[in-house]
């Protein structure tokens, strides 16, 4: 089941968070350093021993980093006009939801490496039985924020809820980018979008 299944009659998405693919470069260095070693432990050194442990240990790591990025699919968060949703799970789902009026108070927080790559954590406090929700490494963690916000204060206010002003070109084409880096889009799909774009600035 997809979250827009959790969606009402008159229900809209505003905005649509996901999990930055980011955090796993340390693991991907590693497996590539771990690569490396074993090439050179068959063609340099001339230890096949050397070079098999190196090759077991680069196998666990591939699978544990592809488990790690399956497991990233399972991971849902939408925000609409009445509700912040979170859907986990691959197999077997479960889901949250806490309604806009509930909510007290928005942080985000980010680390050093999380301002300069744009991720972070994102906690919401909620006077629902939930009390706090948090969100982690989320892409875009000051955007979620502020759709959050904007549309709690147009929803307690009973009128329609607005997003907030459309971005920019250039926060257009830093969003479209963030997307190929985080592997949501191909390269092909990030050129089309990039070119028209440009077509409309």
């Amino acid at each position: 089941m997809s979250l827009q299944d959790h969606l009402q009659p008159g229900e809209e998405i505003l905005y649509r968070a996901h999990v930055t693919r980011l955090v796993q470069a340390p693991l991907v260095a590693l497996l590539a350093v771990v690569l490396a070693f074993t090439i050179f432990a068959w063609f340099g050194l001339q230890s096949p021993p050397a070079a098999i442990a190196g090759g077991l240990l680069a196998v666990i790591l591939g699978l544990a980093l592809a488990w790690r990025l399956f497991r990233l699919r399972s991971y849902e968060l939408i925000v609409t006009n009445h509700r912040v949703i979170l859907q986990t799970g691959i197999l077997a789902k479960s889901s949250m939801d806490t309604r806009l009026d509930k909510i007290n108070n928005i942080e985000h927080r980010q680390s050093l490496w999380g301002r300069l790559l744009n991720y972070g954590d994102v906690e919401i406090d909620t006077a629902s039985e939930t009390g706090v929700s948090r969100f982690l490494n989320v892409a875009n963690p000051l955007e979620l924020k502020r759709t959050i916000m904007v549309a709690a204060e147009q929803y307690r206010a009973g009128g329609p809820t607005l997003v907030a002003a459309a971005p920019s070109g250039a926060e257009r084409l830093r969003q479209l980018k963030a997307l190929l880096d985080d592997g949501l889009i191909s390269k092909e799909e990030f050129e089309v979008k990039r070119r028209e774009l440009l077509a409309q600035l």
